[in-house]
């Protein structure tokens, strides 16, 4: 098992913010610890200390990136001790199943200085409200685009070999896979924000990379055939949904062959593989003659797209200058001396 890998637990789409917190913690983990708090009370510093001091003791770690700003972390699990510890505040809620049985709740709150927050109670609830009406309009544009895309993958599907590209994928998949438990999982490696398409090396460590170059828009089309095989076989399986379209794949991990397929644009390498990629072009499912007849309207189509993900990226660009407002004021009303002390033993006791 890979030591250390990192992922999106949930991502912007064009319906809204979408979660996977629940499918992917299910029921796998003993003890899974929420946390609860506001901007700027050390959710993240909390869970990345977690991760550190369990990767200190050899253990793996999977950390959940906040896809509002992939710097920052939601979430920690440790497979080998059935151990999550979660940030559990919107939008992404979580609340106790099991309260204490398999739940505890660590309520960070309780370092704060409610005087100085009460001082700025009228600036917070102002702040607020306008970082919900910036996400709200994000939202729209991301819809929009949705809609735009899809006007775009019928235009491509009137020109799609399907059939060919069916036969092939069933070729590929007849010569790679095997059948296993038929396990499938949910490793989100794309999310959308203020920084556009935001990449994680979440697969970087797959030895054979299957990228699909997609021109037209057509991988999420095969990836579904490869999942569809998979499926009917029974092969376990790990799975990446398109950041604005959770419909739609964007890559397939089958952890048993060690073998990965991924949209090309969508794909990060660590920088550290050596082995070569294996190039799957789509071009080779479109009609030549028929693309031509359409080539224009999918172009202006293609550019509609990009300008409405542009805006809704604009809109979350001033959504994140907000938060970092209300961050701020709940930073200075922190007890970070505290909070670090209770930090510190929570996880001697957790690992002791």
């Amino acid at each position: 098992m890979h030591k250390k890998i990192e992922y999106f637990a949930g991502v912007n789409t064009k319906n809204g913010f979408t979660s996977y917190y629940q499918e992917i913690i299910g029921n796998k983990y003993k003890k899974v610890y929420i946390l609860k708090g506001s901007a700027g009370c050390g959710k993240s510093t909390f869970i990345k200390r977690v991760g550190e001091r369990a990767l200190r003791d050899g253990l793996s770690v999977e950390y959940i990136r906040c896809s509002a700003d992939s710097r920052s972390f939601d979430g920690v699990l440790l497979p080998e001790k059935g151990i999550a510890v979660i940030d559990g505040t919107a939008p992404h809620i979580m609340n106790m199943k099991y309260p204490s049985a398999r739940e505890n709740i660590i309520n960070l709150g309780d370092f704060w200085d409610e005087a100085k927050i009460k001082l700025r109670r009228e600036e917070l609830i102002a702040l607020t409200d306008r970082k919900n009406v910036c996400y709200e309009n994000a939202y729209r544009a991301l819809s929009a685009a949705g809609s735009i895309r899809e006007l775009r993958n019928i235009l491509i599907s009137s020109v799609t070999l399907e059939e060919k590209m069916k036969s092939f994928a069933g070729r590929i998949c007849k010569k790679l896979l095997k059948p296993t438990s038929g396990n499938a999982d949910i490793r989100i490696q794309t999310a959308f924000n203020q920084n556009g398409m935001d990449y994680l090396p979440t697969y970087s460590f797959a030895e054979n990379v299957y990228l699909i170059k997609d021109r037209y828009d057509i991988a999420y089309r095969f990836l579904d055939m490869v999942r569809a095989y998979a499926e009917r076989i029974g092969a376990d399986r790990i799975i990446s949904f398109d950041p604005v379209d959770t419909k739609k794949l964007e890559a397939i991990y089958f952890p048993n062959e060690d073998i990965l397929f991924s949209a090309e644009r969508h794909y990060k390498q660590s920088g550290t593989k050596k082995s070569e990629n294996k190039p799957i072009n789509t071009l080779r499912f479109i009609d030549k003659n028929g693309i031509k007849a359409i080539r224009q309207k999918d172009r202006a189509a293609f550019k509609l797209y990009n300008a409405l993900l542009d805006s809704a990226k604009q809109f979350f660009a001033e959504a994140s200058r907000v938060h970092d407002s209300i961050e701020r004021i709940y930073i200075r009303s922190m007890d970070f001396v505290k909070l670090t002390d209770y930090t510190n033993k929570f996880i001697g006791e957790l690992f002791g």
